[in-house]
């Protein structure tokens, strides 16, 4: 049968089931499209529940989007519709770009990510209470082979994604401690609260703990 012929057949066939050489492979293009369009599509949905958009945040470096992809926007635009006033996504970030031996830290999964939220508040509270700075956030979020590497708790709440552990420019950590106590004495949260010799751990896990 002749192309023209094929051609004609596929046009007076109602179904559309005889397709042309020609029409085939324009069919075929036309149905990938619309997948990838789907699957778009589904991206930007699921990066719209858990915050975010992927445009450049403030204080974020390329580098680390080229490392981690563009996630580490869209939590950096999670931390940062948070309006935290004492601490920024850059220091947020930091921790999961980490590494111990060679053992890299990530991102949490995206269904942790809202879980740092309240532990971030508590924080940020406690600046204001101190009226200090925040050095730094030591580390926040641990993958289970990283938590492994840096000797955590098997059960560490850092792999949940509700733990931090801070320093606070000019303020020793027994002191850190003790506001952190005396806010959770107040109902802000509940949660556990660890000195250290160079930082304090602070978690939201919804009961209180000490050490």
């Amino acid at each position: 049968m002749s192309l023209t012929n094929e051609v004609e057949q596929s046009e007076n066939n109602k179904d559309g089931v005889i397709l042309d050489a020609y029409g085939r492979r324009r069919f075929l293009g036309v149905a990938t499209a619309a997948t990838a369009g789907v699957l778009c599509a589904s991206q930007d949905a699921e990066a719209g529940l858990f915050g975010y958009s992927k445009k450049p945040v403030a204080g974020i470096p390329d580098s680390w989007v080229r490392l981690k992809g563009t996630d580490v926007n869209r939590y950096a635009n999670y931390v940062k519709s948070l309006k935290l006033r004492n601490i920024t996504p850059r220091m947020v970030l930091a921790p999961h770009f980490k590494t111990r031996g060679r053992t890299h830290n990530s991102l949490p999964p995206k269904s942790l990510w809202k879980k740092i939220g309240p532990t971030l508040k508590v924080i940020d509270r406690m600046a204001d209470e101190m009226g200090a700075p925040l050095e730094a956030i030591i580390s926040a979020y641990r993958s289970p082979y990283y938590n492994y590497a840096v000797r955590g708790k098997s059960r560490s709440l850092h792999m949940a994604n509700q733990a931090c552990d801070v320093m606070f420019r000019g303020v020793s950590p027994s002191h850190v401690a003790r506001v952190a106590r005396y806010l959770r004495e107040k109902r802000k949260f509940q949660g556990g609260v660890g000195r250290y010799s160079s930082f304090v751990h602070v978690d939201t896990r919804g009961y209180n703990a000490d050490w």
